[in-house]
């Protein structure tokens, strides 16, 4: 019985056919490109994050004027808060399986990986100098 009422149960579906060798080779080229691309991003992200913690004083406070009346975010968690999701993101790189990825998933891979390294340091950029200008090292 195959319709509505009764679906077919797991074990009787059919398997995915499994990755080529093409598929996997391509998908460890892939990989290995992410991980430069993070790595990249990490290195840049890491030298803007020196730039800051050297150009200004270690109590200076990214400013933020959201709810209960908080002066600020101090300096070191502001410059993590991108530094680590972008660590994450290379790390998943390392996974044993990272390699397993037909051409939609590698094209994705690609696109939405770089676009996400691209934003982060983007941020890490504009909340750098934003403290760069807080604590003085920059004219407003």
């Amino acid at each position: 019985m195959n319709d509505e009422e009764h679906p077919v149960p797991w074990d009787e579906r059919p398997a995915k056919a499994a990755l080529t060798e093409e598929d996997l080779f391509l998908g460890q080229k892939s990989v290995r490109i992410m991980k430069l691309v993070y790595a990249a991003g990490i290195l840049v992200c890491g030298g803007l994050a020196i730039l800051v913690f050297s150009s200004v004083p270690w109590d200076t406070r990214l400013p933020y004027s959201g709810q209960f009346g908080r002066n600020g975010i101090p300096m070191p968690i502001a410059m993590l808060a991108v530094f680590v999701p972008l660590l994450g993101l290379w790390r998943s790189t390392t996974k044993a399986d990272a390699h397993q990825m037909r051409k939609p998933s590698r094209l994705t891979a690609y696109i939405v990986g770089t676009g996400m390294m691209l934003v982060f340091v983007g941020a890490q950029w504009a909340m750098g100098h934003a403290i760069l200008v807080e604590g003085g090292a920059l004219p407003a």
